[in-house]
């Protein structure tokens, strides 16, 4: 498996999150475990980036070269395989750069991030988001969000 450039922190699994179609109802464990913040999937991304020549540790100058790969591409809908691995790494990106993110799930799928008790970053939609549109871009999104954490950039 491919790791990011600037970590060797072990991977971390997601929870399933709730099915679309049905849902299994069972009590809550009481075990507490500690808040996800490092649950990979964009390996794909990474080898595509590598394969380019280029590095992509978990900051946010790595957003802006993600913003200029899809700028740059001829054709947007070429990249569409990278939504995912994209808006996975994005989240990485915010649970490594402000303090008490985490990861979560509800929906299946659409992990989220959370950065406050009232607000959640949708990772994989702002990602195929971005690309089909040009703003915001991702460089951007993560400076908002930074603003509404109270986190200085």
């Amino acid at each position: 498996m491919i790791t990011p450039d600037d970590s060797a922190e072990p991977l971390q699994k997601l929870p399933a999150g709730m099915p679309r179609r049905y849902a299994e109802y069972k009590p809550a464990s009481t075990e507490s475990s500690a808040p996800l913040t490092n649950v990979g999937g964009y390996e794909d991304l990474l080898k595509y980036l590598r394969g380019r020549g280029q590095t992509l540790p978990r900051t946010p100058g790595s957003l802006v070269a993600i913003d200029d790969l899809i700028d740059g591409a001829d054709d947007r809908e070429s990249l569409v395989r990278l939504a995912r691995p994209t808006g996975m790494f994005y989240g990485d990106v915010l649970t490594h750069t402000i303090p008490e993110a985490r990861w979560e799930v509800v929906e299946e799928e659409y992990p989220l991030v959370r950065v406050t008790s009232i607000v959640a970053v949708d990772v994989v939609r702002i990602a195929i988001r971005r690309l089909a549109v040009s703003r915001p871009t991702l460089e951007e999104n993560y400076a908002h969000v930074l603003g509404i954490a109270g986190v200085e950039a």
